[in-house]
């Protein structure tokens, strides 16, 4: 944790990812007692406004939160579908992102300004930018570009937001892949290659991948219920006069494939169908007849 008076912007580009990443979450409190989170805690979130990578994000976060700094939680996030993990500072996390902020704003740094270069301390410049800007931004933002740029330090909002654009519309497009794979309810070994290949190039954490994969998997469970609602119930209407053949046993057929019903459903439906139409012995005369 850093302690000691900084003095320029090579110290600040000392400034450690964790500590980033304290100084990130401590804009956001009260929230223990939210039942929605926001979506500027996700992981996603935290890397692009920390400049934090994902592929290292994952272990800071991890080992912050057994540190007892931050805190961990599955909540519905705004604008999610799915429950995804949140983290917000602990007691303990607060009192640290406090203790780096009080040295980071005696720090005093070269700004580029459009009147040229001026020595400024950090606790002045959101109070000379047009916009709000945090002390998470001016550290980013120095660690990230090596100078701090007025003009800059006042488009961290628009470049986030067009960012955050950019990955959610890469999360869109694994999400259609994955979906895809998974149409038939089950994902070949290429087919499982060929999108962790997808995923690495799209950037999607392993996070993003498991509650998408887990929205499909419920999506698909709901709908192959339905399905099967539906196939029962026209095979009920085909059973009523104790046998099924010829064309309307073709069309059955097509409706089972097509509804991606399986022989063994078929028969578990039929057998159901048969005890609450005809008994408990049946009716030997309603047999499904198919030419295929």
């Amino acid at each position: 944790m850093l302690i000691l008076t900084l003095v320029g912007i090579d110290d600040i580009r000392t400034v450690t990812s964790k500590d980033r990443i304290l100084l990130y979450l401590s804009d956001f409190t009260h929230l223990a007692d939210r039942y929605e989170l926001p979506c500027e805690v996700t992981q996603e979130s935290i890397a692009t406004a920390t400049g934090v990578q994902r592929k290292h994000l994952s272990q800071y976060l991890k080992d912050l939160t057994s540190s007892g700094c931050l805190i961990q939680r599955k909540a519905h996030v705004k604008g999610m579908r799915q429950r995804m993990n949140g983290y917000y500072l602990s007691p303990v996390g607060y009192a640290k992102a406090t203790e780096l902020k009080e040295a980071l704003a005696e720090v005093v740094v070269p700004v580029n300004t459009n009147k040229g270069v001026q020595d400024m301390r950090l606790d002045e410049i959101d109070e000379a930018t047009s916009v709000h800007i945090t002390f998470c931004d001016i550290v980013t933002e120095a660690v990230t570009s090596g100078r701090l740029d007025m003009a800059s330090l006042e488009s961290i909002e628009t470049r986030r937001l067009r960012a955050i654009s950019a990955t959610d519309a890469a999360t869109e497009a694994y999400r259609r892949a994955l979906a895809t794979a998974w149409r038939d309810g089950k994902v070949t070994a290429t087919e499982r290659f060929l999108i962790e290949e997808l995923r690495s190039t799209l950037k999607v954490s392993e996070e993003q991948h498991r509650t998408l994969e887990a929205e499909i998997l419920k999506k698909l469970a709901e709908d192959h219920m339905e399905f099967r609602r539906i196939y029962r119930s026209v095979l009920e209407i085909a059973l009523s006069d104790g046998v099924v053949e010829g064309p309307e046993a073709d069309i059955l057929e097509s409706l089972r494939r097509m509804l991606r019903i399986s022989q063994d459903e078929h028969d578990e439906i039929h057998r159901d169908l048969e005890y609450e139409i005809f008994g408990p012995g049946g009716r030997e005369s309603a047999e499904f007849v198919s030419d295929n």
